[in-house]
């Protein structure tokens, strides 16, 4: 705050938590075999059957797609450090979008067993369907709290606040939540955290 500028800026900060509804598996089907043909053939056979197991448990296939395919050739090193091709290698990412945390377990076990062997669990990430209502409450928060801090600086200066002169927000999503997991992929979802900060300028009265 300055005198002859007769304002005062504040950031306030806001945080929302809600339960999580929804998460997004991401998992890959890997593959190795001595031509590029047999691991691109044998990846996305594994990736068929993963994404059979989940529409056997109701899982809806529209909401499993491929977010990437990569193609390596796998080196091998002789005896003398000469360096040769000894095959190639074949991964193929999928996501797969859940909405019944409560099955979350039972689908990431019987993915993982379709696939056996090729099966990669890259891991899972937690929401809520409705972020748009989270992040209103944490910029809600936010504004308060800089409202809050403002008006305490201000009654300091024996001054009060008046017009708003500018505002800048800056939000970002809390920390993803833990999912915890054994042996037999039981699932213990947390939280979702929205997180929001709001810089405001007002004039001083």
């Amino acid at each position: 705050m300055t005198e002859g500028s007769a304002t005062i800026t504040v950031t306030g900060h806001g945080a929302a938590c809600q339960a999580a509804d929804a998460a997004t598996i991401r998992m890959a089907c890997h593959a190795e075999r001595a031509t590029v043909a047999d691991a691109v053939a044998d990846a996305n056979a594994a990736v068929r059957l993963v994404r059979a197991a989940l529409a056997e448990h109701g899982v809806d296939l529209e909401r499993s797609s491929t977010a990437a395919v990569e193609i390596r050739a796998v080196e091998r090193r002789g005896p003398e450090g000469s360096v040769h091709v000894s095959g190639y290698a074949t991964t193929h990412r999928l996501t797969v979008e859940v909405d019944e945390l409560h099955r979350l377990g039972q689908l990431l076990s019987a993915a993982v067993a379709a696939a056996g062997d090729s099966a990669r669990l890259e891991g899972v990430t937690l929401s809520v369907r409705d972020s748009g209502a989270l992040a209103a409450t944490a910029r809600d928060r936010a504004w308060a709290d800089a409202v809050h801090s403002a008006t305490q600086l201000a009654e300091h200066a024996a001054r009060r606040l008046g017009s708003v002169m500018r505002i800048e927000e800056g939000a970002g999503a809390g920390p993803a939540p833990a999912v915890r997991m054994a042996a037999a992929m039981p699932v213990e979802p947390g939280g979702v955290e929205e997180r929001s900060s709001v810089t405001v300028t007002w004039a001083l009265a």
